[in-house]
């Protein structure tokens, strides 16, 4: 499945679930008559959609890296973008770092232990290379029309 898509499928878990938890205690009234509804206003959602989830349902291009010590992956993946198109970029990582992004003008993402999620946009065409500083490891190869 396509990460844009794994992404997509996510978001609507989400929602499928907050408005299950919502809707459920409704549906499960009690028909008592002596029943008083409470006065407490019901506790806020904890589940909270990332930046990248509420934007428009075509949420463009997804790239996942995942870094393990030394291990980082993936390795190369070809990602197709036109001028000026964003890039999400989600890093889930064992240790804090920085994915170099070789475009014109250079750019780069620092990365915490745990996810971390970005996005770059590369006005100007030809092939990018997105490697991880620390190892130096080339994650993606993005080639902008």
């Amino acid at each position: 499945m396509p990460t844009y898509r794994r992404l997509l499928w996510r978001f609507s878990a989400t929602i499928g679930v907050t408005l299950t938890l919502v809707l459920a205690p409704a549906a499960c009234g009690n028909d008592d008559e002596d029943t008083v509804p409470s006065a407490e206003p019901a506790a806020p959602s904890s589940v909270i959609p990332s930046a990248a989830t509420t934007e428009s349902p075509d949420l463009g291009p997804l790239l996942t890296v995942t870094i393990d010590g030394e291990e980082v992956s993936p390795n190369a993946e070809e990602i197709e973008l036109s001028t000026g198109e964003k890039l999400a970029v989600e890093i889930d990582s064992d240790r804090a770092g920085e994915l170099h992004v070789h475009s014109t003008p250079e750019q780069s993402i620092e990365y915490a232990e745990g996810t971390t999620n970005s996005e770059i946009v590369v006005s100007t065409p030809g092939t990018v290379e997105v490697e991880d500083h620390d190892t130096g490891a080339v994650v993606a190869l993005i080639e902008v029309r």
